[in-house]
């Protein structure tokens, strides 16, 4: 068991660093898609290169910032030469303007990242998504493959740095970012040791939503056949509305990713892909996940108990299912309730209530990802 809680982190170096990025891959499928509108082809089309700001946090004694006192960076770094080369982590957040250094996510990543590799001598690079935080760009005009240009010129980054091994790169998603690693895994899984998708659908959009007003619903003591009724009715009508009168961001954001269905991607994938499903996920059915998964990987195998337990297949998935935890992966005693606790911890600010994340989940995905990296698993 690689598990240490209650342990502190380890001295740890911060580094902010800047990186360029373009629409290649969204290119390159709009090329293939004629059903797309005149505006989103435009944009998929335009030759923008996005500077996008993020944080590299290397381990212990990891390296030497030729920086500022006061603790920015020039982005250089000197290696001590009896230093090996450190693999490294991607994060990817999930919808929304979210980042790593606010709401939920400021935390999630320091108990679920941070708290389970550095002491085991693994890099993390978290960055900004488009349009948030100093990164350039609009969030809710960006769509999942541009996500996936983005993570993808985030591994090219790390590639290049001094000190990290550029063969053992992985890709880590929660939500939406986990859609976004499913992606990446399909176009570029050759330049990674690992995608990880967390409390990810693996579904279309619209049965996404379904999955959503469901449980809005039904958490609001309909039954379920009519709680299950309304939810398809909502999801259809919604996704209509929002393709012809997209009046916020969030509905701009919504039709960006209106005809996604991850099911090429995931039965294309080759390399080492680890799906963690929560049992009381308020927006991501992990029942109805591990079906689609079958169903993409042509896969009899997988059997949708909610148990913790592993299974892999030939092509490299495994598969853990959570009783009892949220969208997050934390305890919670029902889908309702651990609905109302993300929406409570999703503010703008760092929450000042410390999240009590599963150590069950924590020590499987530890010890998953750490044997995918080569290291010592005890």
């Amino acid at each position: 068991m690689l598990f240490t809680p209650n342990i502190g982190l380890q001295a740890q170096q911060r580094q902010d660093v800047w990186f360029q990025s373009s629409n290649v891959l969204s290119r390159q499928l709009a090329l293939e898609d004629t059903t797309l509108r005149p505006r989103q082809a435009e944009r998929k089309y335009e030759d923008t290169i996005y500077e996008l700001h993020g944080e590299l946090v290397w381990p212990q004694h990891s390296v030497e910032f030729n920086g500022k006192s006061n603790g920015e960076s020039n982005g250089l770094t000197t290696l001590d030469e009896n230093t090996q080369l450190h693999p490294a982590i991607v994060f990817l957040v999930g919808s929304g303007p979210n980042s790593t250094h606010t709401g939920l996510y400021a935390h999630f990543v320091r108990e679920n990242l941070e708290q389970l590799f550095l002491q085991h001598g693994v890099a993390l690079l978290y960055f900004d998504k488009r349009g948030v935080g100093l990164s350039e760009g609009r969030w809710h005009r960006t769509d999942l493959y541009e996500r996936a240009d983005d993570a993808r010129s985030a591994v090219q980054f790390l590639r290049q740095q001094p000190g990290i091994d550029p063969d053992r790169i992985g890709v880590v998603g929660h939500s939406q970012g986990g859609s976004v690693a499913q992606i990446l895994g399909h176009f570029y899984g050759d330049s990674l040791a690992f995608i990880a998708s967390l409390a990810a659908p693996t579904y279309d959009t619209q049965r996404r939503l379904t999955h959503e007003y469901y449980n809005m619903y039904h958490c609001s003591r309909e039954p379920q056949d009519i709680a299950l009724d309304k939810a398809q009715k909502k999801a259809i009508s919604d996704l209509n509305w929002v393709n012809t009168f997209p009046l916020t961001k969030t509905w701009r954001h919504l039709s960006e990713l209106s005809d996604f269905n991850p099911a090429p991607h995931l039965a294309q994938l080759q390399l080492p892909a680890y799906f963690a499903f929560p049992e009381l996920d308020y927006f991501v059915s992990a029942e109805w996940g591990v079906e689609a998964l079958k169903q993409a990987t042509e896969q009899a195998n997988f059997a949708p108990d909610f148990t913790p337990e592993t299974t892999a297949n030939p092509t490299n998935t495994t598969i853990q299912l959570f009783p009892g935890l949220d969208h997050d992966f934390i305890p919670t005693s029902d889908v309702c309730a651990g609905a109302a606790t993300e929406l409570e911890q999703s503010d703008e600010q760092i929450s000042p209530k410390k999240p009590a994340y599963s150590q069950e989940f924590q020590q499987n995905f530890q010890q998953w990802v750490l044997s995918q990296l080569g290291l010592d698993v005890i």
